[in-house]
This record gives C-alpha cells, sequence and structure tokens, in this order.
C-alpha cells in the first residue's frame, strides 16, 4: 500500500473498532487545513477519537510541493541553509554536503530520543500529532504531504506513540517528545513502542499492521517534524478547553442558584457592569443575565 491509498482497517472511536458507517453515523470528520482549528475540535480528536483527515485543497498541496521543490533547489546546490546544509546550535558553521543531507535528517531524529519518565497522556500526543500536521499544511515547512497523512491515519486509527514527558525545554520545539513521535511514523526504530488501540506494539509493527513501510526523511524534514512547539501547544490547549468548560458549567450553576434562592438580579445590571469596567465579567454571559430566567426590574 502506497502513503496515499486509504486502508481497509476499521476505524478505532471511544476505545472500540467500528464500521466506516458507525463511525459517520457517530462522528462528523474534522479536517486540519492549517488555519481555523479550534479547542474543542482538538479535545473531540484527541480525547473523544473524533474522526481527523486532511484537506483535498489543491492549494495546500501545491504550497507544501513547491516547499520541498526549494529545500531541494538549495541542497542540489550546495546552497548554505541552517539545519538542511549545515549543522545545528554551535556547529551551525560546518556545512554538510548534498550527498549527506537526508543521513543528517535522520540522524537528527534518532539523537534526540531521549526522554525520561513516564508516559505523556496519550491525548496530549494525539493533539501534539494534529498540531504538527496542522502547522505543515501552511506550506512552509519543506515536508512532503505523505508524512501528515500517517500523522492523520495514525490519530484516525487510535495508533499513538508513547513518548515519555520529560526532555522538552522549549528553546528551540519540543525537539524530544517530537522525535518519538517523528520515529513512529517512518518506522526506523524497532525499539519505539506505540499505543495500537490499547494493546502495546512496536512502531514497525503499527505501520505495517496500516499498510506502511518504513521510510526515511529527506533533506530538512526531519527538522519539521522536530522544530516546533506542537506538544506543550498540545498540553496548553486541553487545559485551556477545559478551564473554558468549568468556567461555564460554573456560570450555569451560579444562575441556577440565584433562581433558586429568588435572589436579586440588580447586581448583574448591564450598566453596574458598564460603570465598573471589568471586561471578563462583562462578558460573562450571567452578568448580562441571559442565563437568568428574570428580567431586570
Amino acid at each position: 500500500m502506497t502513503d496515499t491509498e486509504s486502508s481497509h482497517q476499521k476505524p478505532y472511536i471511544n476505545g472500540t473498532v467500528s464500521s466506516k458507517n458507525e463511525q459517520k453515523a457517530t462522528l462528523n470528520s474534522i479536517v486540519i487545513q492549517g488555519k481555523d482549528l479550534t479547542l474543542e475540535q482538538l479535545a473531540h480528536i484527541a480525547r473523544h477519537y473524533c474522526n481527523a483527515e486532511l484537506s483535498s485543497d489543491v492549494n495546500i498541496s501545491s504550497r507544501m510541493e513547491e516547499s520541498v521543490t526549494i529545500i531541494d533547489e538549495i541542497v542540489n546546490g550546495s546552497q548554505p541553509l541552517y539545519g538542511v546544509t549545515s549543522l545545528f546550535g554551535g556547529l551551525a558553521n560546518r556545512l554538510v554536503c548534498r550527498e549527506f543531507a537526508e543521513e543528517l535528517q535522520n540522524n537528527l531524529v534518532r539523537a534526540h530520543k531521549t526522554g525520561a519518565g513516564s508516559t505523556m497522556p496519550l491525548e496530549s500526543i494525539r493533539a501534539a500529532m494534529i498540531l504538527r500536521v496542522n502547522a505543515h499544511l501552511i506550506g512552509a515547512s519543506g515536508i512532503r504531504q505523505l508524512w501528515d497523512e500517517r500523522l492523520v491515519r495514525f490519530v484516525s486509527e487510535g495508533v499513538t506513540p508513547l513518548v515519555p514527558e520529560f526532555g522538552s525545554i522549549g528553546a528551540s520545539g519540543d525537539l524530544v517528545p517530537l522525535s518519538y513521535i517523528a520515529s513512529a511514523i517512518s518506522g526506523q526504530d524497532e525499539r519505539l513502542r506505540v499505543d495500537f488501540r490499547g494493546e502495546t506494539i512496536s512502531a514497525p509493527e503499527a505501520l505495517r499492521s496500516l499498510g506502511y513501510e518504513t521510510k526515511r526523511f529527506n533533506p530538512k524534514e526531519g527538522l519539521a517534524m522536530l522544530n516546533g512547539t506542537s506538544v506543550m501547544t498540545a498540553s496548553a490547549s486541553l487545559a485551556c478547553y477545559d478551564l473554558y468548560t468549568l468556567m461555564a458549567a460554573t456560570l450555569h450553576i451560579h444562575a441556577m442558584v440565584l433562581q433558586a434562592l429568588t435572589a436579586s438580579n440588580q447586581p448583574f445590571h448591564p450598566f453596574l457592569q458598564k460603570i465598573k469596567g471589568h471586561q471578563g465579567q462583562v462578558n460573562n454571559k450571567i452578568f448580562d443575565v441571559t442565563l437568568l430566567d428574570t428580567q431586570i426590574n
């Protein structure tokens, strides 16, 4: 099976394997297109196994292909470009010949799998994978779309790389945790484990189960997979979603208590909120009385 072919594997939803018809009846697919991804959509994919799919917009594909072409021209022309035809960090002044540009990217992924500690929550890893795809689809990363197809396929099929919780410092991206994700979808490390629908197996075995073969990263692609803040952004996004959910629940409970006590609604008059000038308080629905089943007197 090629990287663009669909699988006959049944999708994984809420801890169970279901048919395509069951999936469509249960959850609508969320299209990843490099923009307009909401916290709610990310949470549905990461936590509730809502199906995700890549946008079919030809403009996105064209931008990604163009960025890959630019990288190829730079490598073939032996032009200096950080992390592509040069080494990294303090060794950025050391150039790499084009014959070793591909090996550099694959070594980069291997070298950063140095995490420690317990495994991160699977929902955070799944969210990070979707955020990485969302960043790539902007079309400026110099990476082939086949890698994003694999990432989305992993997420939709309930296949999650087991990523250690410690290792990222965030200064230049989540290099360590993202290296585990990159290694999983390339299948180059037999020791790397993934959660495959609740069962722990090797990453190459998971790839074979999905009909994929082991694949190496081209010039720039390892850097495109690792050099981003998708993991910390994923954790922060899910935390923010929980905060908004709890805040909404709190406001509704507050409104119910006020009604149960037949309390005065005068303290919530829009005039008072405008005078106080606390924008968050003005924005909260309870303070514009929309949750209260009474009128301002």
